[in-house]
């Protein structure tokens, strides 16, 4: 049994496929919106984010954008948006958060579903170990659209937003930003 569908159960409805704009060419798949947490290093790929998610929350899934579905300890569900680096709890247990899945808006909000699948449509499709990402990230001024995004590396989209995020916290909004400083092995 595939991932999302054990996440979401095997009563899932099918889900619309009418696009912002158009008809997409094919069906909303779960396994599309979403990366499998099969054989990733999840503490790898969130070590950046620990200044906001700690280390006790267990993953649940992870968008095709990058963010995070978390586990608390005691079963609340979390959601890291890596647009603007927020940690927000949206569902009091994995039941809630399978229910409310299945709702269209929610789908927009947490996976971006109808831009995800405009991005598939023009043939913007990630491989195995990458992501969406955005060319100029949101939080340095960078659009949701189309032209902003490109396929890339999961464990250096992680890094860097990650790490941009914590350096731009505490800006007050509007903030000009010069410059960022990206850690990482020296090439």
């Amino acid at each position: 049994m595939g991932f999302l569908k054990r996440l979401l159960g095997s009563r899932r409805k099918r889900l619309p496929t009418a696009l912002e704009g158009g008809q997409t060419s094919q069906p909303q798949q779960w396994q599309k919106l979403c990366i499998g947490l099969e054989g990733l290093d999840c503490d790898q790929l969130l070590s950046d984010w620990r200044w906001l998610v700690g280390s006790r929350h267990r993953p649940v899934a992870l968008t095709v954008f990058g963010d995070w579905f978390l586990e608390t300890v005691d079963g609340n569900i979390l959601f890291l948006d890596l647009v603007s680096g927020e940690l927000k709890k949206i569902a009091s247990n994995i039941d809630d958060f399978r229910r409310m899945c299945r709702d269209r808006e929610n789908l927009n909000k947490w996976f971006m579903a109808d831009f995800a699948y405009l991005c598939f449509d023009r043939g913007i499709v990630p491989g195995p170990g990458q992501c969406l990402s955005y060319r100029i990230p949101p939080i340095l001024g960078g659009e949701l659209c189309l032209e902003n995004v490109e396929v890339s590396d999961l464990m250096v989209h992680e890094s860097i937003l990650g790490q941009i995020h914590r350096q731009v916290k505490d800006l007050p909004p509007g903030t000009p930003i010069d410059r960022i400083i990206i850690d990482g092995p020296e090439p």
